[in-house]
Formats: C-alpha cells, sequence, structure tokens
C-alpha cells in the first residue's frame, strides 16, 4: 500500500514541476493538459489554482473564473477577482477580494483581502471602475467608492512601500501619500 501512494505522490510533484515549466515557458496549451492531469488525480483548490493560472495566462480568464468559481483559498479568490477584472465584472471582483455578497460589506476600507497589498492595490482600481461617472458638466467629488479606493491604496502602501502603483493611483487622485522609502532600489 505505501509503493502506490509513493508513486502517486511523485506522479504529482512531477506533473506539477514540469505544469510550472511549461508556463515559465510561455507553453500554455502543454501546461493546461499537465494541469487538468493533476486536477483528475488531485482534485484539490491548489490544483485547480494552478490549472485556472494556466487559462489565465493564456488569455482565457473566463475558463479560470469557471474553475474557481466555488474556491474559498486566498489566493483563489485573487485569481478569480483578477480574471473578472479582465472580464469587466467588477462587482463580481469586489465579491471575490471581499468575500462577501455584497460589495458594501467594508464601508470603511478595512477589510482583509487576498494577497496583502497586491489584494488592496487591486480593490482600490475595482473601486474606481465602479463609481459612478458624474456628468461631464458637473464637477467631480469624492463618491464613496473613490473614498474607499483611496483608504485600499494608503493600506496596501502600509503594507508595501515599494508599490509604486499605489503611489501613482493616489497622485492621479490628488490625494497624499507617504513619502517613498528611501533608497529606492
Amino acid at each position: 500500500l505505501g509503493a502506490p501512494c509513493q508513486l502517486a505522490a511523485d506522479m504529482n510533484e512531477t506533473l506539477w514541476a514540469y505544469c510550472q515549466s511549461s508556463l515559465q515557458n510561455h507553453l500554455y496549451e502543454n501546461a493546461i493538459f499537465l494541469a487538468e492531469r493533476l486536477c483528475a488525480e488531485t482534485p484539490s483548490e491548489a490544483s485547480r489554482l494552478l490549472l485556472a493560472n494556466c487559462h489565465y495566462a493564456s488569455g482565457a480568464p473566463a475558463r479560470a473564473c469557471a474553475i474557481l468559481g466555488n474556491c474559498s483559498a486566498p489566493q483563489n479568490r485573487y485569481l478569480l477577482a483578477l480574471c473578472h477584472v479582465k472580464l469587466g465584472r467588477h462587482l463580481e471582483a469586489q465579491r471575490a477580494l471581499l468575500g462577501s455578497a455584497s460589495p458594501s460589506a467594508d464601508p470603511t476600507g478595512t477589510a482583509i483581502v487576498p494577497n496583502g497589498a497586491a489584494g488592496l492595490y487591486l480593490l482600490g482600481t475595482i473601486c474606481l471602475k465602479v463609481q459612478p461617472q458624474p456628468p461631464a458638466s458637473l464637477p467631480r467629488d469624492d463618491t464613496n467608492e473613490r473614498s474607499r479606493a483611496v483608504l485600499y491604496f494608503k493600506r496596501a502602501l502600509e503594507l508595501d512601500p515599494y508599490l509604486w502603483s499605489a503611489y501613482e493611483a493616489l497622485a492621479a487622485l490628488g490625494k497624499e501619500f507617504p513619502p517613498p522609502p528611501l533608497p529606492l532600489p
């Protein structure tokens, strides 16, 4: 009984390693094939994440969404949010990151989201995309979503002071931000 289990574990490690190698070499169809074999052998959120990454990298975010649909692991939720953004489904992306049915569940911008600073930055960019656009004749005020975006960008910088994209987003919004750490790498 021990030998077949070890053989299965070795097979899974081999599939995982060759799938990663295929991804790194942009051999997406090969990576998808290997990840599908891995999912068939070992159905888990980790193997589904690998398969979804293959589809996302190959330019098929809808397929990745289908694979990640009912996953709950933080990394899976982050990739699911990225897929929804690619597909223009911003409210679904917010739900994936916030882990709740309603994006308004985080009115103060203090939720813990997957992938730390990157997740907060992504959530901030999503908030800017879902905010209502005022008519061109009216001055633009800070909406609730815009205010939450600012909070998410600032929190992202607290976790990762080298996340330059968050500085750029705050500057584009005309908001103050903490000085970047010195020296810059």
